[in-house]
């Protein structure tokens, strides 16, 4: 959460998208090292859009494609669709998005680290 905040502030400062990648790199590298720990990280993405840019959960989800989160989104997705809150819509659609083999933002705004030799 620490680092999806940190996050948050440097984009609130570049409005970049890349510049989310060093947050989600060092996130991405203690989700790893912890495999025991999946569910807390997994019920953590699911609580975290109020304090995390999307780039920074649609990147993290890219890279693990946890089958818990997606049906989460998915349902929530649907949710907001059903209820007619074009708000919060484009969130859900744009994290599903990330999940997707040919995630378009992956070869373009974060190829740095998709295209590395450590990209997961």
């Amino acid at each position: 959460m620490e680092l999806a905040k940190a996050a948050s502030l440097k984009l609130d400062e570049t409005f970049s998208a890349p510049d989310v990648l060093p947050f989600t790199t060092e996130a991405l590298a203690i989700i790893r090292s912890r495999p025991d720990l999946q569910v807390t990280f997994e019920e953590a993405f699911l609580n975290m859009k109020a304090v995390a840019p999307p780039e920074f959960v649609e990147v993290c989800m890219h890279a693990l494609r946890w089958t818990n989160v997606k049906l989460a989104f998915e349902r929530r997705h649907r949710e907001v669709v059903a209820q007619n809150d074009w708000r919060r819509e484009p969130y859900y659609r744009h994290c599903l998005d990330a999940f997707e083999d040919e995630w378009e933002d992956a070869s373009d705004f974060y190829a740095s680290y998709f295209r590395s030799p450590d990209a997961g």
